[in-house]
């Protein structure tokens, strides 16, 4: 997990998106415990699979928009 939060850069916003996602679920977490999560110091499957779902969230936003911005460079 440590190398998705990498990809995503270290200015991302998928750490806080991750909390917001997991306090919308009732789930009382910090951003520490995220990171340690992440880290692989604490096992915490219900925070590593909000995390997980965030990233692609991300990933696939990102990707959109690259496709978008291809297709008015070529229009």
């Amino acid at each position: 997990m440590r190398k998705v939060l990498e990809r995503l850069g270290q200015k991302s916003s998928v750490v806080q998106a991750t909390v917001a996602r997991l306090q919308q679920r009732s789930v009382k977490v910090s951003v520490s415990l995220v990171y340690k999560v992440i880290n692989g110091e604490v096992q915490r499957h219900d925070v590593a699979e909000a995390f997980l779902e965030v990233a692609e969230e991300e990933f696939t936003r990102r990707r959109q928009l690259e496709e978008r911005a291809r297709q008015l460079a070529d229009a």
